[in-house]
């Protein structure tokens, strides 16, 4: 790692040598992070991001694909109408889709099913490494 020194102007301004801008791809404007930690100053190039804005139609479809029900499904319903979306004319979305969903009581017998063929599977384990 290289030491350069550099002189502090007015207000703290502080000009960073061409050759640290150009390794850094730092411009006019760019956003820096300074630290102080034991005695030390340091200064990195802060990376910042612009967070994705979804349009309401991505919205709609991120409600309505996360729901794991016909009756979750139904109960999203609403926030997508209100938002004057049709989810027959969503963009990656069946529009059969709520039909290819559990029900609650099939959803949960699913589930029941799952915990019940692991705990077997655990007892056939411990079986074995007790044999």
């Amino acid at each position: 790692m290289e030491t350069m020194t550099i002189k502090m102007g007015k207000r703290g301004t502080l000009v960073l040598p061409a050759k640290l801008r150009k390794q850094f791809g730092l411009e006019d404007g760019s956003m820096l992070t300074v630290a102080a930690k034991d005695g030390a100053i340091s200064i990195r190039p802060a990376y910042l991001y612009e967070p994705e804005v979804w349009s309401d139609e991505e919205r709609c479809y991120f409600i309505l694909i996360n729901s794991m029900t016909q009756e979750e499904w139904d109960a999203n319903l609403p926030e997508v109408l209100q938002l004057g979306i049709d989810p027959a004319k969503i963009k990656g979305l069946a529009p059969n889709h709520r039909d290819t969903l559990p029900t609650d009581a099939e959803w949960d017998a699913r589930i029941r099913n799952a915990i019940a063929s692991r705990n077997e599977e655990n007892e056939e384990n411990k079986e074995k490494l007790s044999a």
